[in-house]
């Protein structure tokens, strides 16, 4: 896995989805998908670079007590901006609620397989990715800190593209690296387990997401695809 930050003055945990083997020993190339913190800006540089990724398009993925508290910066600077709420109906304090009734550390497996029931939500994104694809667009997905809800959608897209599990949650557990020392993420008096990226979480999500769906492809189905789009979905980094 060869995972490579991209580095903004003002954003962080920036990564390209991409640059990997899959399974079969074959390249996922990059520069065609991103993930990343909230698009903390606005900054002239951080602009440049974006567009030197050619990066055209946002999936913000996050809920709207938290778009309208802080709007993202470069929502207008682009050429398209989707906000796709991925907590569904679920408040955000979920997360911090699971914290309290749960004695397992890695508790947020729970919460990622809750985000994957959102159906409607994941395949308005998977929709979106396929569309920016299309039209040539570099494309960033982020939510606040760029782990959970984020993490989660790149899993789907590793997963669809046959990358071994291994690399899966080596990706995955970066995260906490590229943000434990942001106070506009890790903030005093918060949860802190829930900032935490385990690689005991994403191994427990993928054993239950493999136990209810039983496949990547019969998971995409039940989102309403047909195996032509599925197909699609697997090619998505090429």
């Amino acid at each position: 896995m060869d995972i490579l930050r991209y580095p903004f003055n003002e954003i962080c945990n920036f990564r390209d989805i991409g640059g990997c083997y899959k399974e079969s020993g074959q390249w996922l190339p990059r520069g065609k998908y991103f993930r990343s913190s909230m698009l903390f800006g606005i900054d002239e540089a951080d602009l440049d670079r974006l567009k030197d990724l050619n990066v055209q398009a946002i999936i913000d993925l996050r809920a709207p007590k938290e778009t309208e508290k802080q709007p993202n910066p470069y929502r207008n600077l682009l050429k398209d901006y989707q906000n796709i709420n991925l907590s569904g109906g679920q408040d955000v304090g979920r997360s911090a609620q699971l914290a309290k009734e749960s004695d397992d550390p890695y508790f947020m497996a729970i919460r990622y397989l809750e985000y994957c029931d959102n159906y409607s939500a994941i395949k308005g994104v998977f929709d979106q990715l396929l569309s920016n694809k299309a039209k040539g667009w570099g494309t960033v997905i982020h939510c606040s800190a760029g782990k959970d809800r984020t993490g989660v959608i790149t899993y789907l897209i590793y997963k669809a593209a046959g990358l071994p599990l291994v690399d899966i949650v080596a990706d995955y557990q970066v995260s906490y690296a590229y943000i434990k020392h942001d106070p506009r993420i890790i903030k005093e008096g918060h949860i802190q387990n829930v900032n935490r990226s385990y690689p005991e979480i994403m191994e427990n999500f993928n054993r239950d997401f493999m136990t209810k769906y039983t496949s990547i492809e019969n998971y995409f189905r039940h989102l309403g695809y047909q195996d032509q789009e599925i197909e699609a979905i697997k090619n998505l980094l090429y």
